[in-house]
Protein backbone atom coordinates (compact mmCIF):
# COMPACT_ATOMS: atom_id res chain seq x y z
CA UNK A 1 0.00 0.00 0.00
CA UNK A 2 2.87 2.38 0.77
CA UNK A 3 5.86 0.65 -0.79
CA UNK A 4 7.67 0.71 2.56
CA UNK A 5 9.67 -2.31 3.70
CA UNK A 6 7.68 -4.21 6.34
CA UNK A 7 8.64 -4.31 9.98
CA UNK A 8 9.32 -7.80 11.35
CA UNK A 9 7.33 -9.22 14.25
CA UNK A 10 6.73 -12.61 15.84
CA UNK A 11 3.72 -14.14 17.55
CA UNK A 12 4.25 -17.30 19.60
CA UNK A 13 1.07 -19.20 20.47
CA UNK A 14 1.02 -20.71 23.96
CA UNK A 15 -1.57 -22.60 25.99
CA UNK A 16 -5.33 -22.08 26.09
CA UNK A 17 -6.53 -20.13 29.12
CA UNK A 18 -9.90 -18.71 30.17
CA UNK A 19 -13.20 -18.80 28.29
CA UNK A 20 -14.05 -15.72 26.23
CA UNK A 21 -17.54 -14.53 27.03
CA UNK A 22 -19.53 -14.08 23.80
CA UNK A 23 -21.37 -11.23 25.54
CA UNK A 24 -18.36 -8.93 25.01
CA UNK A 25 -19.66 -8.49 21.44
CA UNK A 26 -22.91 -6.99 22.74
CA UNK A 27 -24.74 -3.88 21.55
CA UNK A 28 -26.78 -1.03 23.03
CA UNK A 29 -29.95 0.95 22.31
CA UNK A 30 -31.14 4.18 23.89
CA UNK A 31 -33.93 6.66 23.20
CA UNK A 32 -32.11 9.65 21.72
CA UNK A 33 -31.87 11.25 18.31
CA UNK A 34 -32.76 8.58 15.72
CA UNK A 35 -31.41 5.52 17.52
CA UNK A 36 -34.87 3.97 18.05
CA UNK A 37 -37.23 5.93 15.76
CA UNK A 38 -37.08 5.24 12.83
CA UNK A 39 -33.99 3.01 13.05
CA UNK A 40 -35.49 0.12 15.02
CA UNK A 41 -39.21 0.97 15.03
CA UNK A 42 -40.99 2.58 12.09
CA UNK A 43 -44.52 1.41 11.36
CA UNK A 44 -44.61 3.58 8.21
CA UNK A 45 -41.68 1.72 6.66
CA UNK A 46 -42.39 -0.94 4.03
CA UNK A 47 -39.85 -2.97 6.05
CA UNK A 48 -42.03 -2.89 9.19
CA UNK A 49 -43.56 -6.07 10.64
CA UNK A 50 -46.80 -6.25 12.64
CA UNK A 51 -45.03 -4.79 15.69
CA UNK A 52 -43.58 -1.83 13.74
CA UNK A 53 -40.09 -3.37 13.85
CA UNK A 54 -37.90 -2.99 10.77
CA UNK A 55 -37.25 -6.39 9.23
CA UNK A 56 -34.10 -5.21 7.40
CA UNK A 57 -32.50 -4.16 10.69
CA UNK A 58 -33.53 -7.47 12.28
CA UNK A 59 -31.93 -9.38 9.39
CA UNK A 60 -28.70 -7.37 9.65
CA UNK A 61 -28.56 -7.94 13.43
CA UNK A 62 -29.07 -11.67 12.91
CA UNK A 63 -26.24 -11.68 10.37
CA UNK A 64 -24.08 -9.77 12.85
CA UNK A 65 -24.74 -12.38 15.54
CA UNK A 66 -25.56 -9.86 18.28
CA UNK A 67 -25.35 -11.78 21.58
CA UNK A 68 -26.91 -9.26 24.01
CA UNK A 69 -28.52 -5.81 23.85
CA UNK A 70 -28.79 -3.20 26.61
CA UNK A 71 -31.96 -1.05 26.79
CA UNK A 72 -33.56 1.51 27.46
CA UNK A 73 -30.32 3.27 28.48
CA UNK A 74 -28.20 4.85 29.76
CA UNK A 75 -29.28 8.18 31.11
CA UNK A 76 -32.74 7.68 29.61
CA UNK A 77 -33.30 4.63 31.83
CA UNK A 78 -33.28 6.80 34.96
CA UNK A 79 -36.24 8.86 33.71
CA UNK A 80 -38.15 6.00 32.02
CA UNK A 81 -41.32 4.43 33.42
CA UNK A 82 -41.94 1.07 31.81
CA UNK A 83 -45.73 1.22 32.21
CA UNK A 84 -45.79 4.03 29.60
CA UNK A 85 -44.49 1.62 26.94
CA UNK A 86 -46.94 -1.30 27.18
CA UNK A 87 -50.46 -1.97 25.95
CA UNK A 88 -52.30 -0.67 22.90
CA UNK A 89 -49.95 1.65 21.04
CA UNK A 90 -52.68 4.20 20.32
CA UNK A 91 -53.23 4.60 24.08
CA UNK A 92 -49.62 5.03 25.12
CA UNK A 93 -48.77 8.46 26.51
CA UNK A 94 -46.41 10.87 24.80
CA UNK A 95 -43.91 12.16 27.36
CA UNK A 96 -41.08 14.61 27.32
CA UNK A 97 -37.70 12.95 27.04
CA UNK A 98 -36.51 14.47 30.30
CA UNK A 99 -32.86 13.73 29.71
CA UNK A 100 -32.19 14.06 25.97
CA UNK A 101 -34.95 16.50 25.02
CA UNK A 102 -37.78 16.19 22.51
CA UNK A 103 -40.79 13.91 22.84
CA UNK A 104 -40.92 10.20 23.57
CA UNK A 105 -43.93 8.49 21.90
CA UNK A 106 -43.42 5.19 23.81
CA UNK A 107 -44.15 3.13 20.72
CA UNK A 108 -41.06 1.00 21.32
CA UNK A 109 -41.49 -0.43 24.80
CA UNK A 110 -40.92 -3.59 26.78
CA UNK A 111 -42.79 -6.04 24.56
CA UNK A 112 -41.33 -4.57 21.38
CA UNK A 113 -37.79 -4.70 22.75
CA UNK A 114 -38.02 -8.23 24.13
CA UNK A 115 -39.74 -9.48 20.96
CA UNK A 116 -37.01 -7.80 18.91
CA UNK A 117 -34.30 -9.53 20.99
CA UNK A 118 -35.99 -12.88 20.40
CA UNK A 119 -36.17 -12.15 16.67
CA UNK A 120 -32.43 -11.45 16.44
CA UNK A 121 -31.46 -14.27 18.83
CA UNK A 122 -29.97 -11.97 21.49
CA UNK A 123 -30.18 -11.94 25.26
CA UNK A 124 -31.79 -8.87 26.79
CA UNK A 125 -30.20 -6.59 29.37
CA UNK A 126 -32.72 -4.23 30.94
CA UNK A 127 -31.86 -1.18 33.05
CA UNK A 128 -34.31 -0.29 35.81
CA UNK A 129 -35.10 3.30 36.72
CA UNK A 130 -33.19 4.11 39.90
CA UNK A 131 -33.20 7.87 39.30
CA UNK A 132 -36.91 8.77 39.25
CA UNK A 133 -38.41 5.31 39.79
CA UNK A 134 -39.19 3.18 42.84
CA UNK A 135 -38.29 -0.28 44.06
CA UNK A 136 -41.92 -1.35 43.65
CA UNK A 137 -41.86 -0.19 40.01
CA UNK A 138 -38.68 -2.19 39.32
CA UNK A 139 -40.00 -5.36 40.96
CA UNK A 140 -43.27 -5.10 39.06
CA UNK A 141 -41.36 -4.70 35.79
CA UNK A 142 -39.50 -7.92 36.54
CA UNK A 143 -42.81 -9.60 37.31
CA UNK A 144 -44.35 -8.30 34.08
CA UNK A 145 -41.47 -9.76 32.09
CA UNK A 146 -40.85 -13.07 33.86
CA UNK A 147 -43.71 -13.79 36.26
CA UNK A 148 -45.76 -16.99 36.04
CA UNK A 149 -48.44 -16.42 38.70
CA UNK A 150 -51.52 -14.41 37.83
CA UNK A 151 -50.53 -11.11 39.40
CA UNK A 152 -52.00 -7.93 37.96
CA UNK A 153 -48.81 -7.27 36.01
CA UNK A 154 -48.57 -10.80 34.61
CA UNK A 155 -52.22 -10.58 33.56
CA UNK A 156 -51.42 -7.29 31.81
CA UNK A 157 -48.63 -9.00 29.91
CA UNK A 158 -50.98 -11.78 28.85
CA UNK A 159 -53.64 -9.25 27.87
CA UNK A 160 -51.00 -7.55 25.74
CA UNK A 161 -50.52 -10.78 23.81
CA UNK A 162 -47.59 -12.44 25.56
CA UNK A 163 -48.59 -15.52 27.54
CA UNK A 164 -45.21 -17.17 28.15
CA UNK A 165 -42.72 -15.29 30.34
CA UNK A 166 -39.79 -13.63 28.63
CA UNK A 167 -36.25 -14.78 29.32
CA UNK A 168 -34.73 -11.65 30.83
CA UNK A 169 -31.82 -12.59 33.05
CA UNK A 170 -29.70 -9.40 33.07
CA UNK A 171 -30.90 -6.39 35.06
CA UNK A 172 -28.91 -3.22 35.74
CA UNK A 173 -29.76 -1.04 38.74
CA UNK A 174 -29.20 2.58 37.77
CA UNK A 175 -26.75 4.32 35.45
CA UNK A 176 -23.81 6.66 36.08
CA UNK A 177 -25.25 7.64 39.46
CA UNK A 178 -21.95 9.39 40.25
CA UNK A 179 -22.63 11.94 37.46
CA UNK A 180 -24.06 15.38 38.18
CA UNK A 181 -26.09 15.11 34.94
CA UNK A 182 -27.84 11.93 36.06
CA UNK A 183 -31.37 11.85 37.53
CA UNK A 184 -31.01 10.65 41.12
CA UNK A 185 -27.30 11.36 41.39
CA UNK A 186 -25.75 10.25 44.70
CA UNK A 187 -22.45 9.27 46.29
CA UNK A 188 -20.95 5.80 46.59
CA UNK A 189 -22.14 5.07 50.12
CA UNK A 190 -25.74 6.10 49.44
CA UNK A 191 -25.78 4.22 46.16
CA UNK A 192 -24.24 1.11 47.71
CA UNK A 193 -26.91 0.97 50.41
CA UNK A 194 -29.73 1.50 47.90
CA UNK A 195 -28.23 -1.04 45.52
CA UNK A 196 -28.02 -3.63 48.32
CA UNK A 197 -31.65 -3.02 49.26
CA UNK A 198 -32.96 -3.23 45.68
CA UNK A 199 -30.78 -6.26 44.94
CA UNK A 200 -32.04 -8.06 48.04
CA UNK A 201 -35.67 -7.67 46.98
CA UNK A 202 -34.94 -8.52 43.34
CA UNK A 203 -33.16 -11.76 44.25
CA UNK A 204 -35.76 -12.66 46.86
CA UNK A 205 -38.51 -12.67 44.25
CA UNK A 206 -36.46 -13.43 41.11
CA UNK A 207 -33.52 -15.56 42.33
CA UNK A 208 -32.22 -16.41 38.85
CA UNK A 209 -31.55 -12.83 37.69
CA UNK A 210 -28.01 -11.54 37.17
CA UNK A 211 -27.66 -8.04 38.62
CA UNK A 212 -25.34 -5.23 37.54
CA UNK A 213 -24.19 -2.43 39.82
CA UNK A 214 -22.70 0.89 38.76
CA UNK A 215 -18.92 1.10 38.78
CA UNK A 216 -16.88 4.29 38.61
CA UNK A 217 -16.26 6.10 35.33
CA UNK A 218 -13.44 4.31 33.48
CA UNK A 219 -12.63 2.48 36.72
CA UNK A 220 -10.96 5.74 37.76
CA UNK A 221 -12.23 5.84 41.35
CA UNK A 222 -11.34 2.61 43.15
CA UNK A 223 -12.81 4.05 46.35
CA UNK A 224 -16.25 4.25 44.71
CA UNK A 225 -15.94 0.72 43.37
CA UNK A 226 -14.87 -0.80 46.69
CA UNK A 227 -17.57 1.06 48.63
CA UNK A 228 -20.25 -0.27 46.28
CA UNK A 229 -18.80 -3.78 46.40
CA UNK A 230 -18.59 -3.81 50.20
CA UNK A 231 -22.26 -2.83 50.38
CA UNK A 232 -23.73 -5.04 47.64
CA UNK A 233 -20.99 -7.00 45.86
CA UNK A 234 -22.16 -10.35 47.22
CA UNK A 235 -25.43 -9.85 45.31
CA UNK A 236 -23.88 -8.73 42.00
CA UNK A 237 -22.68 -10.57 38.92
CA UNK A 238 -21.22 -7.46 37.22
CA UNK A 239 -19.85 -4.01 37.98
CA UNK A 240 -20.19 -1.59 35.07
CA UNK A 241 -17.45 0.48 33.46
CA UNK A 242 -17.92 3.16 30.79
CA UNK A 243 -14.90 3.96 28.56
CA UNK A 244 -14.93 6.05 25.39
CA UNK A 245 -12.44 6.87 22.67
CA UNK A 246 -12.38 10.26 20.96
CA UNK A 247 -11.74 11.58 17.47
CA UNK A 248 -11.59 15.29 16.64
CA UNK A 249 -9.67 15.49 13.35
CA UNK A 250 -10.76 13.30 10.46
CA UNK A 251 -8.83 15.20 7.81
CA UNK A 252 -5.13 15.62 8.55
CA UNK A 253 -4.23 12.29 10.18
CA UNK A 254 -2.53 14.14 13.04
CA UNK A 255 -4.60 12.37 15.67
CA UNK A 256 -4.17 8.86 14.26
CA UNK A 257 -1.70 7.55 16.86
CA UNK A 258 -3.84 8.93 19.68
CA UNK A 259 -6.84 7.01 18.38
CA UNK A 260 -5.00 3.83 17.39
CA UNK A 261 -3.32 3.54 20.81
CA UNK A 262 -6.30 4.55 22.96
CA UNK A 263 -7.01 0.81 23.54
CA UNK A 264 -3.80 0.78 25.61
CA UNK A 265 -5.48 3.28 27.92
CA UNK A 266 -8.75 1.33 27.63
CA UNK A 267 -7.06 -1.86 28.83
CA UNK A 268 -5.27 -0.07 31.68
CA UNK A 269 -8.59 1.24 33.00
CA UNK A 270 -10.14 -2.24 32.86
CA UNK A 271 -7.14 -3.72 34.66
CA UNK A 272 -7.44 -1.10 37.38
CA UNK A 273 -11.05 -2.09 38.03
CA UNK A 274 -10.16 -5.78 37.77
CA UNK A 275 -7.64 -5.31 40.60
CA UNK A 276 -10.37 -3.89 42.85
CA UNK A 277 -12.69 -6.78 41.98
CA UNK A 278 -9.97 -9.33 42.68
CA UNK A 279 -9.17 -7.77 46.05
CA UNK A 280 -12.87 -7.79 46.97
CA UNK A 281 -13.15 -11.46 46.02
CA UNK A 282 -10.09 -12.44 48.07
CA UNK A 283 -10.99 -10.46 51.17
CA UNK A 284 -14.77 -11.02 51.22
CA UNK A 285 -15.02 -14.63 50.08
CA UNK A 286 -17.87 -13.60 47.77
CA UNK A 287 -18.23 -15.04 44.28
CA UNK A 288 -16.17 -13.17 41.63
CA UNK A 289 -17.83 -10.06 40.19
CA UNK A 290 -17.04 -9.43 36.54
CA UNK A 291 -16.76 -6.21 34.54
CA UNK A 292 -19.50 -5.16 32.14
CA UNK A 293 -18.21 -2.46 29.78
CA UNK A 294 -21.82 -1.59 29.09
CA UNK A 295 -21.01 1.70 27.34
CA UNK A 296 -18.08 2.14 24.98
CA UNK A 297 -17.38 3.51 21.53
CA UNK A 298 -15.28 5.99 19.55
CA UNK A 299 -16.91 9.42 19.68
CA UNK A 300 -16.54 11.92 16.84
CA UNK A 301 -16.21 15.58 17.80
CA UNK A 302 -16.06 18.60 15.53
CA UNK A 303 -15.23 22.25 16.15
CA UNK A 304 -18.18 24.40 17.17
CA UNK A 305 -16.88 27.64 15.64
CA UNK A 306 -16.33 29.21 19.06
CA UNK A 307 -13.08 27.55 20.04
CA UNK A 308 -14.70 24.43 21.45
CA UNK A 309 -15.99 21.05 20.30
CA UNK A 310 -19.38 19.42 19.90
CA UNK A 311 -20.29 15.76 19.57
CA UNK A 312 -21.40 14.61 16.12
CA UNK A 313 -23.12 11.23 16.46
CA UNK A 314 -24.12 11.20 12.79
CA UNK A 315 -20.51 11.12 11.57
CA UNK A 316 -20.02 7.66 9.97
CA UNK A 317 -17.45 5.25 11.36
CA UNK A 318 -14.25 4.98 9.33
CA UNK A 319 -11.16 2.77 8.95
CA UNK A 320 -9.37 4.54 11.81
CA UNK A 321 -12.36 3.73 14.03
CA UNK A 322 -12.17 0.07 12.99
CA UNK A 323 -8.54 -0.07 14.18
CA UNK A 324 -9.64 1.38 17.53
CA UNK A 325 -12.58 -1.01 17.92
CA UNK A 326 -10.46 -4.06 17.12
CA UNK A 327 -7.92 -2.94 19.71
CA UNK A 328 -10.64 -2.45 22.33
CA UNK A 329 -12.03 -5.92 21.63
CA UNK A 330 -8.52 -7.37 21.89
CA UNK A 331 -8.20 -5.75 25.33
CA UNK A 332 -11.41 -7.37 26.53
CA UNK A 333 -10.42 -10.76 25.11
CA UNK A 334 -7.06 -10.60 26.92
CA UNK A 335 -8.91 -9.86 30.16
CA UNK A 336 -11.16 -12.93 29.91
CA UNK A 337 -12.93 -14.00 32.06
CA UNK A 338 -12.82 -10.78 34.14
CA UNK A 339 -14.58 -8.84 31.38
CA UNK A 340 -17.83 -10.73 31.01
CA UNK A 341 -19.94 -8.38 28.88
CA UNK A 342 -19.71 -5.21 26.79
CA UNK A 343 -22.25 -3.09 24.92
CA UNK A 344 -21.19 -0.85 22.05
CA UNK A 345 -22.98 2.54 21.80
CA UNK A 346 -25.06 2.26 19.51
CA UNK A 347 -26.11 -0.61 17.30
CA UNK A 348 -28.07 1.63 14.89
CA UNK A 349 -27.34 5.28 14.04
CA UNK A 350 -25.58 7.65 16.44
CA UNK A 351 -21.98 6.29 16.35
CA UNK A 352 -23.65 3.24 14.84
CA UNK A 353 -22.51 -0.16 13.73
CA UNK A 354 -25.44 0.12 11.31
CA UNK A 355 -26.81 3.29 9.75
CA UNK A 356 -30.43 3.59 8.65
CA UNK A 357 -32.14 6.32 6.63
CA UNK A 358 -35.52 5.90 4.98
CA UNK A 359 -35.46 2.54 3.20
CA UNK A 360 -31.65 2.38 3.17
CA UNK A 361 -29.40 0.40 5.53
CA UNK A 362 -25.60 0.64 5.58
CA UNK A 363 -23.15 -1.74 7.26
CA UNK A 364 -20.31 0.41 8.58
CA UNK A 365 -16.66 -0.60 8.92
CA UNK A 366 -17.40 -1.56 12.53
CA UNK A 367 -20.12 -3.98 11.42
CA UNK A 368 -17.56 -6.09 9.61
CA UNK A 369 -15.18 -6.08 12.59
CA UNK A 370 -17.87 -7.13 15.07
CA UNK A 371 -19.22 -9.81 12.77
CA UNK A 372 -15.84 -11.42 12.17
CA UNK A 373 -14.70 -11.28 15.79
CA UNK A 374 -18.00 -12.79 16.93
CA UNK A 375 -17.61 -15.61 14.41
CA UNK A 376 -13.91 -16.46 14.80
CA UNK A 377 -12.64 -15.20 18.17
CA UNK A 378 -14.53 -17.41 20.56
CA UNK A 379 -13.84 -20.32 22.87
CA UNK A 380 -10.74 -19.97 25.05
CA UNK A 381 -8.16 -17.21 24.83
CA UNK A 382 -4.62 -18.40 24.04
CA UNK A 383 -1.56 -17.09 25.83
CA UNK A 384 0.64 -15.17 23.37
CA UNK A 385 4.19 -13.91 23.27
CA UNK A 386 4.19 -10.92 20.90
CA UNK A 387 7.54 -9.51 19.74
CA UNK A 388 7.00 -6.35 17.74
CA UNK A 389 8.53 -2.96 17.06
CA UNK A 390 7.11 -0.40 19.46
CA UNK A 391 6.61 3.34 19.79
CA UNK A 392 6.37 5.87 22.57
CA UNK A 393 2.78 6.49 23.50
CA UNK A 394 1.55 9.74 21.92
CA UNK A 395 1.31 12.95 23.89
CA UNK A 396 -2.10 14.53 24.59
CA UNK A 397 -3.50 16.87 21.97
CA UNK A 398 -3.99 20.16 23.88
CA UNK A 399 -7.47 21.60 24.09
CA UNK A 400 -9.26 18.56 22.75
CA UNK A 401 -12.04 16.68 24.55
CA UNK A 402 -11.53 13.27 26.07
CA UNK A 403 -8.42 11.39 27.01
CA UNK A 404 -5.44 9.91 25.23
CA UNK A 405 -3.35 6.96 26.40
CA UNK A 406 -1.00 8.93 28.64
CA UNK A 407 -1.49 8.56 32.39
CA UNK A 408 0.15 7.14 35.48
CA UNK A 409 0.64 3.39 35.41
CA UNK A 410 0.92 3.04 31.63
CA UNK A 411 4.06 1.78 29.91
CA UNK A 412 6.27 4.32 28.17
CA UNK A 413 6.01 2.37 24.92
CA UNK A 414 3.52 0.09 23.21
CA UNK A 415 3.80 -2.39 20.33
CA UNK A 416 2.68 -1.49 16.85
CA UNK A 417 1.31 -5.03 16.56
CA UNK A 418 -1.63 -5.83 18.84
CA UNK A 419 -2.53 -9.53 18.84
CA UNK A 420 -4.89 -11.96 20.57
CA UNK A 421 -5.81 -15.56 19.75
CA UNK A 422 -8.52 -18.07 20.62
CA UNK A 423 -9.14 -21.79 20.24
CA UNK A 424 -12.56 -23.37 19.81
CA UNK A 425 -13.31 -27.01 19.01
CA UNK A 426 -9.98 -27.63 17.32
CA UNK A 427 -9.91 -24.35 15.41
CA UNK A 428 -7.56 -21.49 16.17
CA UNK A 429 -8.01 -17.84 15.22
CA UNK A 430 -5.63 -14.95 15.72
CA UNK A 431 -6.26 -11.21 15.45
CA UNK A 432 -3.37 -9.08 14.19
CA UNK A 433 -3.95 -5.31 14.39
CA UNK A 434 -1.25 -3.23 12.72
CA UNK A 435 -1.38 0.14 14.47
CA UNK A 436 1.35 1.72 12.31
CA UNK A 437 -0.10 4.28 9.97
CA UNK A 438 2.33 3.79 7.06
CA UNK A 439 4.35 0.58 7.42
CA UNK A 440 3.27 -3.04 6.91
CA UNK A 441 4.27 -5.66 9.49
CA UNK A 442 5.51 -9.10 8.47
CA UNK A 443 4.39 -11.44 11.24
CA UNK A 444 6.12 -14.76 11.84
CA UNK A 445 3.64 -17.18 13.43
CA UNK A 446 4.88 -19.90 15.79
CA UNK A 447 2.48 -22.65 16.85
CA UNK A 448 0.95 -25.97 15.86
CA UNK A 449 -1.67 -24.48 13.54
CA UNK A 450 -2.36 -25.11 9.87
CA UNK A 451 -3.71 -21.76 8.73
CA UNK A 452 -6.56 -22.00 6.23
CA UNK A 453 -8.09 -18.56 5.65
CA UNK A 454 -7.51 -14.86 6.16
CA UNK A 455 -9.73 -11.81 6.67
CA UNK A 456 -8.41 -8.24 6.36
CA UNK A 457 -10.08 -4.84 6.71
CA UNK A 458 -8.22 -1.69 5.66
CA UNK A 459 -8.11 1.06 3.05
CA UNK A 460 -5.48 3.48 1.77
CA UNK A 461 -7.65 6.28 3.20
CA UNK A 462 -7.78 6.32 7.03
CA UNK A 463 -11.13 8.06 6.85
CA UNK A 464 -12.82 5.91 4.23
CA UNK A 465 -16.40 5.12 5.25
CA UNK A 466 -19.42 3.18 4.14
CA UNK A 467 -22.21 5.72 3.83
CA UNK A 468 -25.49 6.11 1.96
CA UNK A 469 -23.70 7.29 -1.20
CA UNK A 470 -21.07 4.54 -1.05
CA UNK A 471 -22.46 1.72 1.12
CA UNK A 472 -19.70 -0.75 0.16
CA UNK A 473 -16.69 1.57 -0.03
CA UNK A 474 -14.79 -0.46 2.61
CA UNK A 475 -15.24 -4.21 2.56
CA UNK A 476 -13.11 -6.94 4.14
CA UNK A 477 -10.97 -9.15 1.97
CA UNK A 478 -11.37 -12.84 2.82
CA UNK A 479 -9.39 -15.55 1.06
CA UNK A 480 -8.02 -19.07 1.55
CA UNK A 481 -4.33 -19.43 2.37
CA UNK A 482 -1.75 -22.18 2.06
CA UNK A 483 -1.82 -24.41 5.18
CA UNK A 484 1.98 -24.31 5.22
CA UNK A 485 1.89 -20.54 5.80
CA UNK A 486 4.03 -19.37 8.73
CA UNK A 487 4.26 -15.65 7.86
CA UNK A 488 1.68 -13.02 7.11
CA UNK A 489 2.01 -9.39 6.05
CA UNK A 490 -0.41 -7.03 7.76
CA UNK A 491 -1.01 -3.79 5.81
CA UNK A 492 -0.68 -0.43 7.58
CA UNK A 493 -3.62 0.63 9.81
CA UNK A 494 -5.35 -2.70 9.33
CA UNK A 495 -7.25 -5.44 11.14
CA UNK A 496 -6.32 -8.98 10.07
CA UNK A 497 -7.78 -12.26 11.32
CA UNK A 498 -6.34 -15.67 10.45
CA UNK A 499 -8.04 -18.97 11.15
CA UNK A 500 -6.80 -22.54 10.95
CA UNK A 501 -6.82 -25.98 12.50
CA UNK A 502 -4.86 -27.10 15.52
CA UNK A 503 -2.43 -29.81 14.37
CA UNK A 504 -3.16 -33.29 15.68
CA UNK A 505 -1.46 -33.96 19.00
CA UNK A 506 -1.21 -30.24 19.90
CA UNK A 507 -2.94 -28.86 23.01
Amino acid sequence: MTGQEPFAAEVVLGDPKAEISPLIYGQYLEHLEDCIYPAIWDEQSPQADEHGLRRDVIAAAVELGVPVVRWPGGCFADVYHWQDGIGARAERPVRRNWHWGGLEPNQFGTDEFLTWCEEIGASSYLNVNLGTGTLDEALRWMDYCTGTEDTADVLRRKANGRFAPYRTGLWGIGNETWGAWEAGTMGAQAYGLKLANWSDFALRHHPSVELLGIGSSEGGEPGWDRTVLDAAGAKLCYLTNHVYGYSTDRVSGAEYLNVAFTPVYFEARLRAMAAVLDDFHRTSGAEPVRIAVDEWNIRHFETDGAGGYRLNRASPRNVQDAVFVAGALNSMIRLSPVVGMANYVFLVNGNGVLNVRGSELVRTTLYHVFRQYRSWLRGRVIELDVRSPSTELPEPRPGEPGHVPVSAGLPARASYLDAVAAVDEGRCAVSLVNRHRYTPIRVRLHGAVRWRESWTLTDDDLYAVNDFDHPERVLPNREPIDPATTEWVCPPHSVTLLRGEISRGAA
